[in-house]
């Protein structure tokens, strides 16, 4: 496993990527595991918010016609995942970036993977593959 400090410095150099499990991430908030304020709070916060979103198809349904009331459901739905998604991603990076607390849990849990970005761990062919000749045609 990587200290935290050769972590933060990997990072901000750009020869490590990062993956972020958000799901298990909201799982360990609401079974309460994840102790750092400003994190819970706005995954809370995003969770209140599909609620919401939710309430609102429902409201959607009895005042619109049931094609219309779909299709809002449907799209709202796909793009409020997506901003879930990428914020909270970038929400439990930054908290792992600035605390080595949070970082040692998010790494045990398995929330957080951490892999090499370098050129040098891309797969190589060993050898180079013949390319066919196209056929040109006379016009």
């Amino acid at each position: 496993m990587m200290p935290h400090d050769q972590f933060v410095f990997a990072y901000e150099n750009g020869s490590l990527g990062c993956s972020v499990s958000v799901l298990l991430t909201l799982r360990l908030l609401f079974a309460g595991k994840i102790r750092e304020k400003k994190l819970s709070t706005n995954l809370f916060l995003w969770s209140v918010g599909f609620l919401v979103l939710i309430a609102a198809s429902f409201i959607a349904f009895i005042l619109f016609p049931v094609f219309w009331a779909l299709t809002g459901t449907i799209v709202a739905l796909l793009i409020y995942t997506l901003a879930l998604f990428y914020c909270a991603g970038e929400f439990i990076l930054s908290s792992a970036l600035a605390s080595e607390e949070f970082y040692l849990f998010a790494i045990a849990e398995r929330a957080l993977w951490i892999y090499s970005d370098d050129e040098k761990n891309l797969p190589k062919s060993r050898k180079p593959l013949p390319m066919r000749r196209v056929r040109r045609t006379q016009r």
